[in-house]
């Protein structure tokens, strides 16, 4: 596509697009790691400590919930530590209702709510619920802990189907479609690898950041346009999305780079409207927002000047000197674009000049062209944009052909056609002349008509 120039595609689409985003959606609070679906969230973990050591001793020793797991999620159940960067950890245990009727109790399976304590029998030992170091059966090894620190999500999980029969889900797929309930937790590890130390305290609410979107748009000349999202606080991280509203394609995805991101959209139409929307995913401090839309209406496209004619009119002729022309107008035809300029060319027919005087003088044929007229509105091409190259026809001329006239200097004044000298013995001179226009690049579409002058002197 061409927006009929650089300059003017520049001005329509940026004043189409000059939008500021505002009153933005927040998402839903959800826990901090990223790969859980909050709709997935059973509820809270409660510990029955708030905090101390990563040891066996230092971890809680009782975890409950208020619900257990519903229907269709009761095969088993297993625990995680999830780090914001999306890896895991996961217990060494798994409860399964088919492995002990006592571990069953308290686990969830059962459809009641969870009650996990730290009990030395060996026959419930599937039922501790961390065991923070490495000692121990089922526990969650201090590994989990190495070279990690910061907040962090502790999961126990709900797994799709329901007991006795099926195949568990294996540690390496995650959480996956679990359903589950999770608390997060603030860890200050010391290097030392496993066998290296820490502590462990339950994170407060991490208060999410609004967020405001600003889109600021580029034009090019080639049919698209540069979307730059930026947004504030320049803090955020993560991607965002800009959405093609009417058809509800996605135009591009960019990740944030110090706060802003940009896509190009190419392969617009012309003289059509288009709205786009752009959707923040928000991150673990930042609140995810979408965008009011912005609508945006493609300049049309330039249709070059069309079927220009020029009319010749004749003035008397002097006694035994005389001009004949061939009837009718010129039609240049529609012009093409040529680099920067609309070009079209035609044929000036041909022009004789007859002189029957007793006496031959000099006599010279000029040619002057009028402005190109818009018809029907308003703007005109200049003269000077109209050139020549007029050229001799027939066996036998008395006179020259005048020279070629460039458009640019063009036809604005009077300009050599023919001439003969004094001295020339045969009476007729017959000449043409191939005509070209160079019309501006900005020239506004429509047809166009001009006069053209002959004066034989």
């Amino acid at each position: 596509m061409r927006i009929t120039s650089v300059r003017r595609a520049g001005l329509a689409l940026a004043a189409a697009l000059a939008v500021t985003f505002s009153g933005l959606v927040a998402a839903p609070a959800q826990a901090l790691a990223p790969d859980l679906d909050p709709d997935n969230r059973l509820g809270d973990l409660t510990l029955d400590v708030t905090g101390g050591a990563i040891s066996w001793a230092g971890g809680p020793q009782r975890l409950t919930t208020e619900t257990g797991c519903p229907e269709g999620f009761r095969r088993s159940s297993r625990a995680f530590i999830i780090w914001p960067d999306g890896t895991w950890v996961v217990s060494a245990s798994q409860f399964a209702a088919t492995v002990f009727v006592a571990a069953s109790e308290g686990s969830g399976l059962d459809g009641q709510a969870i009650d996990r304590q730290n009990l030395s029998e060996t026959i419930t030992y599937q039922r501790h619920a961390s065991k923070w170091g490495a000692g121990g059966s089922g526990g969650i090894p201090t590994v989990a802990f190495d070279g990690h620190s910061g907040v962090a999500t502790y999961v126990v999980t709900c797994d799709p189907g329901d007991a006795p029969t099926g195949t568990f889900p294996t540690n390496a797929s995650g959480v996956g479609d679990s359903k589950y309930f999770s608390v997060d937790i603030l860890i200050d590890w010391n290097d030392g690898g496993v066998t290296g130390s820490g502590t462990w305290e339950i994170a407060g609410p991490v208060e999410k950041v609004d967020t405001t979107l600003e889109l600021d748009p580029t034009a090019g000349n080639d049919g698209s346009v540069n979307l730059t999202a930026t947004v504030d606080p320049p803090a955020a991280t993560g991607s965002v999305t800009f959405t093609n509203v009417g058809t509800g394609a996605t135009v591009g995805t960019a990740d944030l780079t110090d706060g802003t991101a940009t896509v190009n959209v190419s392969d617009l139409e012309p003289d059509t409207q288009y709205t786009f929307r752009a959707e923040y995913a928000g991150d673990t401090l930042h609140n995810a927002s979408t965008s009011n839309d912005a609508v945006v209406t493609t300049v049309g496209e330039p249709v070059p000047p069309q079927d220009t004619e020029i009319t010749v009119t004749i003035p008397a002729a002097a006694s035994g000197l005389r001009l004949t022309v061939t009837p009718g107008g010129v039609a240049l035809g529609e012009a093409t674009q040529v680099s920067s300029a609309f070009e079209a060319t035609g044929e000036l027919g041909q022009v004789t000049v007859t002189d029957d005087r007793e006496t031959r003088t000099a006599w010279t044929l000029n040619g002057q062209a009028s402005d190109f007229a818009r018809s029907g509105g308003s703007g005109a091409i200049p003269a000077s944009a109209l050139g020549w190259e007029p050229q001799l026809t027939g066996g036998t001329n008395a006179g020259t052909a005048g020279p070629a006239v460039a458009p640019g200097t063009g036809l604005a004044a009077p300009r050599t056609l023919a001439s003969a000298t004094a001295d020339v013995t045969t009476a007729r001179t017959t000449v043409a002349a191939d005509l070209t226009l160079r019309a501006p690049q900005d020239t506004p579409a429509g047809e166009y008509t001009s006069t053209l002058t002959l004066t034989l002197i």
